[in-house]
């Protein structure tokens, strides 16, 4: 049997050994660059952001209301009895006290007229009285007894009535006021009904505002709050009324805030606006940087959920401070949102997160 050649034989078999060892090297490296490469591109799909989480605190939003101010009370004092005006005691636009007498009807006839039936209201006085002595007596009928006392009263039913239309002649001021207008001069001639004078009550008086339906449940009488007006009044009032009902055009409820003006400084029909403090709840307090915007324009921020998917988030503005934002919570008593990275970050992307420090 022949052999081949040793030396040939095996200078074969290592060559074949170099270029098993050179290709398994190969395909190592090329499985290991492969798996590199799969990392790199899970690195780089995993983008990083900076986060916060947020907490909730109680925030009190404020309601500013703005309106013009009312007074209390305004009438229109009218003439109660015809005659001539013989006495006028007022200046327009001045100050008057309760139980002021402003001014005098001729009082003359109305005089004569109280006389008349007091001497009248005397003599049925006496018919009466005798009638009835007669009646416990038997001399007099219960139908004769009954005409008397029927004249007595009619007779003191006209002398009241002539007492009331004499003071009548006397103007008197029913509450503490302001003579805002006069519709008449010294002589002239008043028939029933004519105005004499407009009279304003400024203390208290009221700043007349509207609320939409968003808050009127969130309001209550009595409930206080700082009102400023254009006159540079700054005060505190409080909330005397509130409408039950809504203007039908501008949907909206009355609602008026009552001030204190016991020295007349201010008037009917300045501007101004209240501002009152609602209810506390809880919210949260963002800076404005971390606001975005959506693909439909709306405003809400970037948060991260559940396996560090980014979540964008609508969210409702309580109040603007200036350096950041009041949102309500809803339900939640904490929110991790995204302070840095926020607008390369779309919805439904798992991001690499890192805290804020």
């Amino acid at each position: 049997m022949n052999f081949p050649n040793n030396k040939k034989f095996f200078s074969t078999k290592k060559i074949l050994l170099v270029f098993g060892l050179v290709l398994f090297i190969f395909s190592f490296f090329r499985e290991n660059e492969s798996i590199e490469k799969e990392q790199i591109k899970d690195k780089k799909q995993l983008f990083k952001v900076e986060a916060r989480v947020f907490k909730t605190s109680l925030f009190s939003e404020s309601l500013v209301l703005r309106g013009f101010t009312e007074a209390s009370r305004m009438v229109t004092i009218k003439s109660q009895v015809e005659g001539k005006i013989s006495s006028l005691n007022f200046d327009r636009g001045t100050h008057v006290k309760a139980g002021e007498q402003i001014l005098l009807i001729d009082p003359e006839d109305k005089v004569a007229k109280v006389k008349e039936m007091e001497a009248l209201l005397d003599q049925r006085k006496k018919e009466y009285e005798v009638a009835e002595k007669l009646f416990k007596k038997g001399f007099r009928s219960e139908l004769n007894l009954s005409k008397s006392r029927v004249n007595f009263e009619k007779a003191l039913a006209t002398y009241e009535k002539s007492q009331v239309e004499l003071n009548n002649t006397r103007i008197i001021i029913p509450f503490d006021s302001f003579l805002e207008r006069s519709f008449v001069e010294l002589g002239d001639y008043l028939k029933k009904g004519d105005k004499i004078v407009k009279i304003v009550d400024l203390d208290p008086i009221f700043l007349t505002t509207t609320v939409s339906e968003k808050y009127i449940n969130q309001l209550k009488f009595g409930q206080k709050g700082e009102v400023f007006l254009k006159n540079g009044y700054k005060g505190v009032g409080k909330i005397n009324y509130i409408s039950a009902t809504a203007d039908t055009e501008t949907k909206k409820f009355e609602v008026q805030v009552e001030l204190k003006n016991s020295n007349k400084k201010i008037f009917s029909g300045i501007t101004g606006e209240v501002t009152i403090k609602l209810k506390p709840k809880k919210s949260f307090f963002i800076p404005s940087s971390i606001i975005s915007l959506d693909e439909n324009g709306d405003i809400g921020i970037k948060t991260i959920e559940r396996n560090n998917i980014v979540k964008f988030l609508n969210i409702s503005i309580i109040s603007d401070t200036g350096s950041g934002y009041w949102i309500n919570s809803g339900d939640r008593e904490n929110i991790t949102v995204i302070t840095r990275g926020q607008d390369y970050a779309l919805e439904g992307d798992t991001v690499d997160i890192e805290f804020e420090k």
